[in-house]
């Protein structure tokens, strides 16, 4: 054999080791690649994939399956010849108030809306022109000054709804520079309107209906009140809210009482209007009478005092009455407080009124008539965090 043919023979066989190398990585690349989905499914040359981190893509089963055989154009289902990636590196995801979720998607299996608890106060800051040059409390902090006391008041007792009495212009931009919570009237309506504006928590709620009703004031001057529906945005539940000034009997404006009776009809009419359809109601306000407030508010419609009190067999007034009210049905009131103490004394010659709400779990409005829910263990006995 000449030394020419012996060196082409072993280029042939190094030429065959290389190949079957070469077939050998190509089929390991093809099998790996395959199960682990690093190459894509055959015709899909649009790239898009490329720029998404494997760790971000959500995939919907039900989408996919329109156009990777899972459901043919005629409708018919038919198995996918391509098997289901398993995904196992995604990271831990941080769910906030993941056990609120859990709760409401069991109450809501149940046909029942969620539970919501949330605090409210009725707050008559004494108005700034009171305490200015000229008015009739002298020795007083500034009306800007008093109401960033006010404001340290309310967030300590960790409220999300506020109805106020006598906030003029001056405390209201200040109360919503200091707390950022939204507000009506505000300035929106008649020129006493925003004197008795109702202030929420946008973090706790959301505003799902502004409206105003005329009550009668000083001499029976007609001065428009909110009157607001509310969406608390962890449960869903919409809570009617209502807050008032009635006018007082004074020296400079005379007896208002027949006033005080015309508005307490009109809200005790409103009250009922409200709550017609099981909507939870809140009353806020300073009405400028104590059992003369109580006994038809209370007699006349579904509200209860926050402070106790019944109508069961005639009118029992609670024990402690103050001018300064809230009322409420639909719901169960806890942790009642009248604050005059300390700072209040010095923000106001009222108490701060404030108290807990708890608005229980109901069948959901839309159940079919007669459709009982669906009973499952309690959530609020699950241990998990």
């Amino acid at each position: 054999m000449s030394k020419h043919a012996m060196h082409r023979s072993r280029r042939v066989g190094h030429l065959k080791v290389v190949a079957t190398v070469v077939l050998v990585v190509a089929f390991v690349t093809l099998f790996v690649g395959g199960a682990t989905g690093m190459i894509g499914a055959p015709g899909d040359d649009s790239g898009d994939d490329q720029a998404v981190p494997a760790d971000a893509r959500v995939v919907d089963a039900r989408a996919e399956g329109d156009t990777q055989g899972g459901q043919d154009r005629a409708g018919a289902t038919t198995p996918s010849a391509d098997p289901t990636a398993v995904v196992t590196d995604v990271p831990p995801q941080n769910v906030r108030d993941a056990k609120k979720l859990k709760r409401s998607l069991a109450w809501l299996r149940r046909g029942l809306a969620d539970e919501t608890t949330f605090r409210v106060g009725t707050f008559n800051v004494l108005g700034s022109s009171h305490t200015a040059k000229g008015g009739n409390r002298k020795g007083w902090a500034s009306g800007y000054t008093r109401m960033g006391w006010a404001w340290s008041l309310i967030s300590q007792a960790n409220l999300s709804v506020v109805g106020f009495q006598e906030l003029e212009d001056v405390q209201y931009s200040r109360m919503r520079a200091l707390s950022g919570w939204d507000a009506y009237p505000g300035p929106t309506l008649d020129r006493g309107s925003i004197r008795n504006s109702l202030a929420w928590d946008p973090d706790v709620w959301e505003l799902v209906e502004a409206n105003s009703i005329g009550i009668p004031y000083f001499g029976g001057q007609i001065i428009r009140r909110p009157v607001v529906k509310l969406k608390n945005i962890d449960s869903g539940r919409e809570v009617w809210f209502f807050n008032t000034h009635n006018p007082a009997s004074t020296k400079g404006h005379g007896n208002n009482a027949r006033w005080r009776a015309a508005a307490i009809s009109l809200e005790v009419r409103l009250a009922n209007e409200l709550s017609a359809d099981g909507t939870p109601v809140v009353f806020t306000g300073d009405y400028n009478d104590r059992a003369e407030a109580f006994c038809p508010i209370v007699g006349g419609t579904d509200l209860e005092a926050a402070n106790g009190g019944s109508y069961s067999g005639g009118c029992s007034p609670p024990d402690r009455m103050d001018v300064d009210w809230i009322f409420g049905s639909g719901v169960d009131w806890q942790e009642f407080t009248s604050a005059s103490q300390g700072i209040t004394g010095r923000v106001t010659d009222h108490p701060f009124v404030f108290a807990q709400a708890y608005v229980a779990e109901e069948p959901l409005g839309d159940l079919p008539p007669g459709a009982e829910p669906t009973p499952t263990a309690d959530p609020s006995s699950d241990s998990e965090e």
